[in-house]
C-alpha cells in the first residue's frame, strides 16, 4: 500500500475495531435503544456508517456505483445486531479494497461531488478524510448511547 494512504487506512481500521468493539456486547435491545429525546439508534448508526463510508470512499474515490439509498439508513424498524455488523464489516472490506489501490497522487484527484448546495469538487484525500471524520463521530455516538442504554436497561429504563 502507498506509503501516503496507508495512515489513512490504519485511521479506518481504528475505528472499525472501535465500532465493534463498542457493539460486541451489545444485543438487539440495546441495538434498538432509542433516548427519549433523540432518533437514532446504534443499530441506525451502524447501517448509517456503512452506507457513508461506501458512499464516499467507494463512490466518491473509488468510482463504484454503491447506489446508496441514505434516506433509508435513517428509518425505524426492530434492527437485529448480527446482519448490521456484517454489513458494516463488508463495507470495511470494500473501503480497504479501494485505498489498497490508491496511489499518493490519486490522493490529489479531483472529484465532483453532489452537495445540498449543489456540486463541489473535492480531492480523494478530502473525501477520505471526510469520512475518517464522519466516522469518528458517529463512533462516539455509539460508545454514548452503548453508556446509556446499558444504564438504562439496568434501571428498568425505556428499550
Amino acid at each position: 500500500m502507498d506509503t501516503m494512504v496507508h495512515p489513512l487506512s490504519q485511521a479506518v481500521e481504528s475505528l472499525h475495531e472501535e465500532i465493534f468493539k463498542a457493539v460486541e456486547p451489545l444485543g438487539d435491545a440495546e441495538i434498538n435503544w432509542v433516548h427519549p429525546q433523540l432518533s437514532n439508534t446504534i443499530g441506525i448508526l451502524l447501517r448509517h456508517v456503512a452506507g457513508s463510508e461506501r458512499y464516499w470512499i467507494g463512490e466518491v474515490v473509488g468510482g463504484r456505483a454503491m447506489h446508496r439509498k441514505r434516506e433509508t439508513e435513517f428509518t425505524h424498524e426492530p434492527l437485529t445486531k448480527t446482519p448490521l455488523v456484517e454489513n458494516l464489516r463488508r463495507a470495511h472490506s470494500q473501503v480497504q479494497e479501494v485505498l489498497r489501490s490508491l496511489s499518493a497522487s490519486d490522493l490529489a484527484s479531483l472529484v465532483d461531488v453532489q452537495s445540498q448546495d449543489g456540486m463541489r469538487q473535492h480531492t480523494k484525500a478530502w473525501a477520505i478524510l471526510h469520512s475518517i471524520q464522519h466516522t469518528s463521530y458517529h463512533l462516539g455516538q455509539i460508545q454514548l448511547f452503548k453508556k446509556m442504554a446499558t444504564t438504562a436497561q439496568t434501571a428498568g429504563g425505556r428499550t
